[in-house]
């Protein structure tokens, strides 16, 4: 409904999430125009929209309903049965709203259409929100909107949680949401909201608080190891790779990004995990380097520029039986001939059974064989933050070879 009327609407998303507390999606509903909503559970909307094209800016949205629209200061009630719509544009405050009436056309009920006139405005903030009319207390969610620099920070009260958006133009960056009660104590700590469509529905979901979980404990995940993996540091020590454009596949909490962005790299971090990514933005922050964190599902990243340098620990053989497929089409679209890739992965042995934590040299030279030449391939102990844990693995360095 929100990204048009095909039955399909996914073909115009480009980030979706799915969260027990609230619905993130972001889109684009026609060539011009890029819109972005947030649904805070149970029943309000915040919409915005921004245009890309001054011959939409006089009407972007639109509601169309069978009983008359009532304005009241910068909000309008519409009924629908039982229930009320309550509708307030919070950004720009200079607009207004225009109602036209179309009467019944044979079948067709008479409609009432309301459309947001702002001319000149290129983006718009709305809340929409759903109260009860019929014997039961009605309520409606309070909303404080401030801006700091050229982010929106919207603070949306519904009783019994209080919701945190940070919103930068959604053509930029897709922001942050935190959660709280009411009385300050953090239910969600501040974490970016998805660049990419996440697995979804009920297993989806599922799936999401599996990988999240590790990070939400007392204790770090064993892989966590707080401090930038050797290999990495051995290639950049001995000028294997230089400063330039890299990607970090399943960043995690952000150490080895961190540390490539303290040697002068530009970084891009990728991860499923919000939690991970909030405490990594937090270390950054910390530590004074700027990381592009992004979080989306390795197997179907949103769109990048390809970089000259891919590093993957731990995430490649942790999806290869997920979709070997998708990954593998995941470092082809985020590279180009001549990218490094350094990877470090399970090693498992050929006299391993074969349901075998990790890869064996055979598969790892396999899949890769039809993008990537194999520079180096060395057997090495994978790092844990636990002494007695040192899982076998390899430390793959390899080189993009032209365009199959």
């Amino acid at each position: 409904m929100l990204f048009g009327k095909k039955a399909d609407a996914s073909q115009g998303l480009t980030a979706y999430e799915e969260n027990r507390s609230f619905v993130y999606a972001l889109g684009s509903p026609s060539p011009h125009l890029v819109r972005r909503v947030v649904i805070v559970k149970p029943s309000t909307l915040v919409i915005e929209d921004e245009t890309l094209a001054e011959s939409e800016n006089d009407n972007v949205l639109c509601l169309d309903s069978e009983s008359k629209p009532e304005v009241s200061g910068r909000r309008v009630h519409i009924d629908v049965g039982d229930r009320q719509l309550v509708w307030e544009t919070l950004a720009p405050r200079e607009s207004n709203y225009h109602i036209s009436h179309q009467p019944p056309d044979g079948p067709a009920p008479e409609k009432y259409v309301m459309q947001l006139i702002a001319p000149g405005v290129t983006r718009f903030l709305h809340v929409l929100c759903v109260n009860s009319r019929s014997g039961q207390a009605s309520w409606s969610p309070h909303f404080e909107l401030s801006q700091e620099a050229s982010d929106w920070r919207l603070r949306v009260s519904t009783g019994n949680r209080v919701f945190r958006l940070t919103l930068p133009s959604p053509v930029v960056s897709p922001g942050e949401i935190a959660i709280s009660d009411t009385k300050g104590k953090t239910l969600m700590a501040r974490r970016p909201l998805p660049s990419g469509i996440l697995p979804h529905g009920l297993e989806g979901i599922r799936l999401l608080d599996r990988w999240d979980a590790d990070y939400r404990g007392q204790t770090p995940p064993v892989w966590d190891i707080g401090r930038p993996a050797d290999e990495l540091q051995r290639i950049v020590r001995e000028g294997i790779v230089h400063a330039c454009r890299v990607v970090d596949l399943g960043c995690g909490s952000g150490t080895d990004a961190i540390y490539l962005a303290s040697q002068g790299f530009d970084v891009t971090a990728i991860d499923i995990s919000p939690t991970a990514l909030g405490q990594a933005e937090e270390k950054a922050r910390k530590a004074g380097v700027s990381v592009r964190w992004v979080l989306a599902d390795v197997l179907a990243p949103p769109h990048l520029e390809s970089f000259d340098f891919i590093y993957d620990r731990g995430c490649y053989h942790n999806v290869r039986d997920q979709s070997l497929t998708a990954y593998i089409e995941t470092v082809r679209r985020l590279s180009h001939p001549g990218t490094k890739f350094l990877l470090l992965s399970a090693r498992r042995d050929e006299t391993a059974a074969a349901d075998a934590p990790g890869v064996t040299e055979e598969e790892l030279r396999f899949d890769f064989h039809s993008l990537f030449d194999v520079e180096s391939l060395r057997e090495i102990k994978l790092e844990t933050n636990r002494t007695s844990v040192s899982p076998p693995g390899w430390s793959a360095f390899m080189l993009r070879n032209t365009d199959p």
